[in-house]
């Protein structure tokens, strides 16, 4: 458990942080996976003059950050499940909640290899996922002590993405808009809605005045290395998007494209993911950039 800030604690572990807004009523941002919400029950559990929790924000309705709702809605059964309207069509169907599932268990197989989590993790499933409430552009969640968080809309990633900012703290929830921490220099682009609103979005949130960044994969960027975690994103972005685009000009067959692709991000922090997942972001990506040329 780490305190980013007068307002915000910092739980979870090294692969999923989950963020504790508000002192006296609070809203966790990030709903990550099983595995992640056993690490964040511990540190609560432990936790003195904890607050009450009043919401759980769904930032994106990808596995990684939606499996941890159930354990999440046992621990904290009166809170109001927030998210974006497209994020409750994806959560709505059993069959991509099926391979969410699938794919959460094989994350907490992952975490107790690593020794992060023990072996006795809950394994979750569910049919559907319904929120409470749905949230988006323009929308304020305000909580004791005349706290503010505005919600904002960021696609490209996901056009269920939803961002968050405190401004009495210049405090910026970004989920997986920038991009996925292989390390602390790497980044893996993951503009699977689309490379060009992917950048808009990264470009806008750039824009807000910015203490820390509140990241729900690895590592959290503070003051001054704010800005050069924003320029690594938009480089990674770009640059991906000139390698792809330089071998389709040069004829080099799709599957080829996509193992050298898989080869080059396939490391690092990402290795959390199983391989056939990272397989499928590589083609989604190799997609994306055909459908700009």
């Amino acid at each position: 458990m780490i305190r980013l800030s007068e307002n915000v604690v910092q739980l979870g572990n090294r692969h999923f942080n989950y963020f504790v807004l508000g002192q006296e009523e609070a809203a966790v941002i990030e709903c990550g996976v099983s595995g992640g919400v056993y690490s964040f029950q511990k540190q609560w559990e432990q936790w003195q003059g904890k607050p009450k929790i009043r919401y759980l924000l769904a930032m994106h309705a990808h596995f990684d950050h939606v499996c941890g709702i159930p354990a999440l809605r046992e621990l904290f059964p009166e809170a109001r499940l927030l998210g974006s309207a497209e994020a409750q069509k994806v959560l709505g169907n059993p069959k991509i909640l099926k391979d969410f599932f699938a794919q959460d268990k094989c994350m907490s197989e992952l975490l107790i290899q690593e020794e992060i989590i023990d072996s006795d993790v809950q394994s979750y499933f569910a049919e559907q996922i319904v929120l409470d409430e749905i949230i988006g552009e323009g929308d304020e969640l305000e909580l004791a002590g005349s706290l503010r968080l505005k919600i904002l809309d960021a696609p490209g990633h996901s056009p269920c993405g939803l961002a968050a900012y405190l401004p009495a703290e210049q405090l910026m929830f970004l989920s997986d808009a920038a991009g996925f921490q292989i390390s602390d220099e790497e980044i893996f682009p993951i503009f699977f809605q689309g490379y060009e609103i992917y950048m808009e979005t990264l470009k806008r949130l750039m824009g807000f005045p910015t203490r820390i960044l509140g990241i729900p994969h690895e590592r959290i960027w503070t003051a001054g290395e704010v800005e050069g975690f924003y320029k690594r994103a938009i480089n990674s972005a770009q640059q991906a998007f000139e390698s792809i685009r330089n071998m389709l000009e040069q004829g080099i067959d799709d599957e080829v494209i996509k193992s050298t692709l898989y080869s080059r991000y396939y490391h690092g922090a990402l290795r959390i993911y199983t391989p056939a997942n990272i397989k499928l972001c590589v083609h989604i990506l190799l997609r994306r950039v055909k459908e700009c040329l």
